[in-house]
């Protein structure tokens, strides 16, 4: 560490988790026993080329997928037979450069700098096996690149080798040279899986090799995370030099995505050759046929310890819900709190990153209205206020927050009258489920609680935007 550098002791919370983070991970949403079932599975007798974890954006599917990779590299430090070289592909990194494969091969190529020392509170390491200093695979990932960015432009937007095939063959207008290519195209396109399967087993005999007992067998396992950040084209496209080019013995995949906007992307990508058939079922057929086992993530338990324990990290705290917290940073009991457990159960607020940063935004909050003087010019349920809007504002359109704290709109409404809106006119997904809310707690909460004043819900909203307030009531 150089002298000038800031010393870092406590690094900010991080919202976007990435798989190679696999040191002090918690289990707070209780998925350790997935992480060992899909550990099971790539180390097993018989097993899969592709295995999916399904789930939405911010819904824990990297963070498992750190907890797999820790479970495997944990097997391989015990010295079980079946041994894992694990490799992590993020192609979003390489979206830039137009052709994820070759990213993944640049990636192959490097795999010994991944994970090669992550030391463990327990005071013992974890590291991929050793390659023995062996660089044959390095040469054949680098032909393989050249391979790739030669075949890659004879793979057309419209839907792949086959179809830019079929395309050149229709042209009325082909020449010689375009003749001549195209009988070529097989040639370079059957040569891409030999040489990733050349690739692989490079990989997995130089580990053998500086294996000192020769008694270990060994897998390959490729972890790729945020392909549902990439462009459809560019998701679609990975997609077949998986299922075409890439599935070789010796290698398990691992995919963390959206299958929802994967299917959409696949969609999008065929639509000239589907004809009517163009609803989500296609795509998720579509990926049945490359995804063998597929591991859906639902609502997970314990989001609110999850995010109350990341937000306090190191320092540990009593209370597991945030209704408790609230109450911590309230400083004592508040006309609303009552409301606060029904307000996270929410569906679309379960999601942990969603969770994560509500809690944050919503401790940040209390903590500057603590020190403010404003905090005493305000009404005494101020903290569900705050909490609801901060919910508001992670979940909902930024109009309907708008017209919220200038008292209108449909949730405003139903909160002051329940049932003066009609359910058809509450639309789906998240702003239904407000809009439901709503409706309950005009019911329920009736005169004890009262919506606040406009001047205050914009006051409040300005601080839950800005982290600050500069004026005054």
């Amino acid at each position: 560490m150089k002298k000038h550098r800031y010393v870092v002791q406590r690094p900010f919370l991080r919202f976007d988790h990435r798989i190679t983070d696999i040191d002090h991970l918690a289990d707070d949403l209780r998925r350790s026993s997935l992480a060992n079932i899909i550990a099971n599975d790539i180390l097993s007798e018989r097993p899969p080329s592709v295995i999916g974890v399904y789930g939405a954006w911010g819904s824990g599917k990297s963070y498992l997928l750190s907890q797999v990779i820790r479970e495997l590299l944990e097997r391989n430090r015990k010295g079980g037979k079946q041994q894992a070289i694990v490799c992590a592909f993020n192609p979003w990194q390489y979206e830039m450069e137009q052709n994820l494969a070759a990213g993944l091969i640049k990636t192959l190529a490097n795999i010994e700098s991944q994970f090669p020392d992550h030391q463990q509170e327990k005071g013992y390491q974890l590291h991929n096996p050793s390659l023995g200093g062996k660089t044959t695979h390095r040469l054949i990932a680098s032909y393989l690149i050249d391979l790739l960015i030669e075949v890659s432009p004879l793979v057309v937007p419209g839907g792949g080798v086959a179809a830019a095939a079929g395309k050149a063959i229709r042209s009325a207008t082909t020449t010689f040279q375009q003749t001549k290519d195209q009988r070529a195209q097989p040639l370079l396109i059957d040569e891409v899986k030999g040489k990733m399967a050349e690739l692989v087993e490079a990989i997995l005999d130089s580990a053998h090799e500086a294996d000192a007992t020769k008694q270990k067998q060994y897998r390959l396992v490729i972890f790729i995370d945020d392909l549902d950040r990439c462009s459809p084209e560019q998701m679609v496209r990975m997609f077949e030099w998986l299922k075409v080019h890439m599935l070789v013995e010796g290698c398990t995949y691992v995919l963390a995505l959206d299958h929802i906007a994967a299917a959409r992307a696949i969609v999008g990508r065929y639509r000239e050759y589907l004809g009517e058939d163009q609803d989500l079922a296609y795509g998720l057929r579509y990926l049945e046929k490359l995804i063998e086992v597929e591991y859906e993530l639902g609502i997970a338990r314990d989001v609110e310890q999850m995010a109350i324990r990341q937000v306090h990290y190191p320092h540990k705290v009593p209370y597991r819900r945030v209704s408790e917290m609230a109450q911590q940073l309230r400083g004592g009991d508040f006309p609303g709190v009552q409301h606060i457990d029904q307000l996270l159960s929410l569906r679309s607020l379960l999601v942990p990153r969603t969770m994560l940063k509500i809690v944050n935004r919503f401790k940040r909050v209390m903590e500057f209205l603590r020190e403010h003087p404003l905090a005493n010019q305000l009404p005494e349920s101020y903290p569900f206020w705050v909490l609801f809007l901060i919910a508001m504002y992670y979940r909902l359109n930024p109009d309907h927050l708008d017209d919220f704290v200038r008292g209108r709109g449909t949730i405003y409404e139903l909160m002051k009258n329940p049932g003066s809106v009609q359910s058809g006119q509450w639309g789906n997904g998240p702003f239904r489920e407000f809009c439901q809310y709503a409706d309950r707690f005009g019911a329920s909460a009736g005169s004890s609680l009262q919506i606040l004043r406009v001047e205050h819900l914009l006051v409040l909203a300005s601080i839950v935007r800005e982290s600050t307030f500069d004026g005054r009531l």
